[in-house]
């Protein structure tokens, strides 16, 4: 068992397995610019989008069509999801999850509120955010500030499965955005000068977990 430890912040990285299949689904809506199903737009992190119908000639007149509030008055931060018509958005601190449905001007479909120790706020380095959510196997990921990582029924909003990788007590939370790769399921998350790894259970379904000792910034990770 390897310790890890990569920025100058607590590093919880969960691992999950993927079938190629869902990597397979993940790289073909990557390819369709009408989709956003990674924090990042794509593997390669550019958060660029190839649509096209946005140009620099006709920048200047566009004008809100309709506009929704998360009710949450702290900075957001991250990409909402698109997956077909419907949106999926986060906001930072309590970590609330809505999916609305573009065709009818952003109606809320579902809405997911995890019920959270307000004690994991003072111990956020970084004020509340949180970075962005993922989806893979007909699930959106939510990574809560304090550190659980939650599969969400991206059509009910249903949790469907749910596993904690930290203890905010000794300085753990989560804010980053997970992501998923072919064989792996991962998210990485900020608070303290120190690090840690989790490896979580299978995508499909939790089984199993385990946490890492901290390693404090500048010293060489051992086995």
């Amino acid at each position: 068992m390897h310790k890890l430890l990569l920025s100058t912040s607590v590093g919880v990285f969960a691992l999950l397995s993927v079938g190629a299949a869902k990597a397979d689904e993940l790289l073909t809506l990557q390819k369709d610019p009408k989709q956003w199903v990674s924090p990042t737009g794509d593997y390669a992190n550019t958060r660029y989008s190839t649509l096209k119908q946005i140009t620099t000639e006709n920048v200047s007149k566009l004008a809100p069509a309709w506009s929704f509030s998360t009710g949450v008055l702290r900075g957001h931060e991250g990409a909402p999801l698109v997956l077909g018509d419907v949106m999926y958005i986060h906001t930072p601190f309590p970590n609330i999850v809505y999916a609305l449905d573009l065709n009818h001007d952003g109606k809320i479909l579902w809405k997911y509120e995890p019920k959270q120790d307000p004690a994991v706020v003072p111990v956020m380095c970084c004020d509340t955010v949180n970075r962005g959510l993922a989806y893979a196997d007909g699930k959106i990921f939510l990574a809560q500030a304090d550190t659980t990582l939650v599969a969400l029924d991206a059509k009910s909003g249903k949790v469907v499965w749910s596993v904690k990788n930290g203890d905010s007590s000794k300085g753990q939370t989560s804010t980053a955005a997970p992501m998923s790769s072919r064989t792996r399921f991962s998210s990485a998350s900020p608070a303290a000068n120190s690090a840690c790894a989790a490896i979580s259970p299978p995508i499909t379904s939790p089984t199993e977990s385990w946490l890492g000792a901290a390693i404090p910034w500048g010293r060489t990770p051992t086995r």
